[in-house]
């Protein structure tokens, strides 16, 4: 049933001139247990498979992220990252606070507020706007607020753990981030070209590549305690 799904339900909504990814989301919902229960709660097949296509979408979403037209835009990014993140982080935990809930909880309220989504950026890019100016800053903020929102789930998740001190949690975070940006802006890189010579460059090659490289990234952020969505984010290794 689920390959059904995903089979039959983006190209019913295409014919409806909707994004095929709502085909993808109701018929989940249709399946579910909350739904028909053809696939019932208890099911691990699905969340993992859903988190490799959200580790997929984020590197789709980096790598077609054009760097110099990024670069130009800048300060549009990082004004907008910081603005849909403060702002929402902020009244996240307001009203936790107001809930008369812990600093922990609350700060987790306001940091799944926070966050971005990239789930319409498939239909962007058919679309041929993926180098749009707006499209570039939204994805360069998206990118931004999802890596805060993650170090302060990072950052929450262990501070609950039994001996989980404020200051080992920020050292584990900010090694994780240093040792991640090393490894996607110069290890993955050089591996890539070294494989693209000794491999070739066919179609192949460059798809197991890619898998192999998200994934990799994926589990070094993860190591460290960061969500691994962090690491397929970075384009600049293709």
């Amino acid at each position: 049933m689920l390959f059904v799904v995903v089979i039959i339900g983006p190209p019913l909504l295409r014919r409806a001139r909707l994004p095929g990814i709502i085909g993808l989301l109701l018929g989940g919902f249709l399946i579910g247990p909350h739904g028909l229960d053809l696939i019932g709660a208890g099911n691990t097949t699905v969340p993992e498979l859903g988190q490799l296509g959200l580790l997929y979408l984020m590197f789709v979403a980096g790598v077609e992220l054009d760097l110099a037209l990024l670069r130009v835009h800048r300060r549009a990014v990082i004004a907008f990252g910081l603005i849909t993140f403060a702002i929402p982080m902020t009244l996240g935990t307001v009203i936790g606070f107001s809930q008369h809930w812990e600093l922990p909880a609350a700060l987790l309220l306001g940091s799944l507020l926070a966050s971005h989504t990239l789930l319409v950026y498939p239909t962007v890019r058919d679309a041929g706007l993926s180098t749009h100016a707006a499209v570039a800053t939204a994805v360069g903020a998206t990118v931004l607020t999802d890596t805060a929102s993650l170090v302060v789930l990072a950052a929450v998740s262990g501070s609950q753990l039994d001996g989980g001190s404020a200051g080992t949690i920020g050292l584990q975070i900010a090694l994780g981030l240093g040792v991640l940006i090393i490894f996607t802006l110069v290890v993955l890189p050089r591996v890539a070209r070294l494989a693209f010579r000794q491999l070739g460059t066919d179609r192949v090659v460059r798809y197991l590549l890619a898998i192999a490289s998200f994934l990799a990234a994926a589990t070094l952020a993860d190591s460290f305690g960061i969500e691994g969505i962090v690491g397929p984010s970075s384009p600049a290794w293709a």
